[in-house]
């Protein structure tokens, strides 16, 4: 097949090369700053890009602000742009398309896809970020995980892993979940669960905070009762559950880590990612 790969940070990089080594036709976009194999064609344009390309790759994430998601890039074209350049009848995979997105590219009659809804691209996505954000936590610690105080903010498919990878480390690890079944279950795997309304009786005493909900379950008085030797570590896309501004103007330890399986595991997401491209094409042809 030939593939037209656009945007994305270290994981489309990884899955551009993958998807070579297995014998198909590449061209890539919005990707100059990624080391690539001089077989992968580098287009300065998108036209040329996406021009006769049978499947277009978007990153997972796709867009950011209503643009493309293109960290390893100096341009990043709105999504509107990026559709009226596709051909009808490509395929366009990606992940977390706005709705927005996905109207423009049913009327311009492309197939779309969107890889971040597929159970095994989730799931290992957030075993992914689990593990990088425990690596974010020991490099910005002088603590150990063994005997730390730890709190987890939500009780997702992320705060669920991390939370158990937390407890195998031998921290004490409390969950904060709104649902009774959710915190039912994390008594259950072996640590503390409480509701968000219960969260000022433990915040004075932690020495790792994680949020994974994209909301804000820590308020400003909150903010004000954690202790400055407590590192907080956000993975939730915005708002996000706290206002780190505010979080470093009073002093608090911050750590924004949004996309951690590109910087912690590119390789590992992009075969992820692999698996997940060929899963939906073959879907999408039958």
């Amino acid at each position: 097949m030939r593939f037209a790969v656009i945007g994305g940070d270290r994981r489309s990089a990884a899955l551009a090369e993958l998807l070579l080594e297995d014998g198909h036709k590449l061209r890539s976009f919005a990707l100059e700053k990624a080391a690539l194999p001089k077989e992968i064609l580098r287009c300065e344009s998108l036209p040329v890009c996406v021009y006769g390309a049978d499947c277009v790759l978007l990153p997972c994430p796709a867009e950011k602000g209503g643009c493309l998601n293109a960290p390893l890039s100096g341009e990043a074209p709105e999504m509107e742009a990026l559709i009226e350049a596709l051909w009808p009848g490509q395929l366009l995979l990606g992940g977390r398309f706005s709705d927005r997105t996905v109207a423009a590219a049913l009327l311009g009659k492309l197939q779309v896809a969107d890889l971040l809804r597929r159970p095994e691209l989730a799931v290992g996505n957030a075993a992914l970020t689990a593990e990088g954000a425990l690596a974010r936590l020991i490099e910005h610690s002088e603590l150990a995980i063994w005997g730390s105080r730890a709190l987890v903010l939500g009780r997702g498919r992320i705060g669920t892993l991390l939370s158990l990878r937390l407890r195998d480390l031998g921290a004490e690890v409390t969950v904060a979940a709104r649902g009774r079944r959710d915190r039912a279950m994390a008594e259950a795997l072996g640590c503390r669960a409480l509701d968000y309304g219960a969260l000022e009786s433990v915040l004075g005493d932690l020495d790792f905070i994680v949020n994974t909900v994209p909301a804000r379950v820590l308020t400003e008085g909150m903010l004000c009762l954690i202790r400055p030797e407590t590192l907080l570590l956000e993975l939730a896309s915005p708002p996000g559950g706290f206002d780190r501004t505010l979080a470093a103007n009073i002093g608090l330890r911050v750590l924004a880590a949004p996309g951690l399986p590109g910087e912690t595991a590119p390789l590992s997401a992009a075969r992820l990612l692999q698996k997940a491209v060929y899963a939906a094409i073959e879907e999408m042809e039958e």
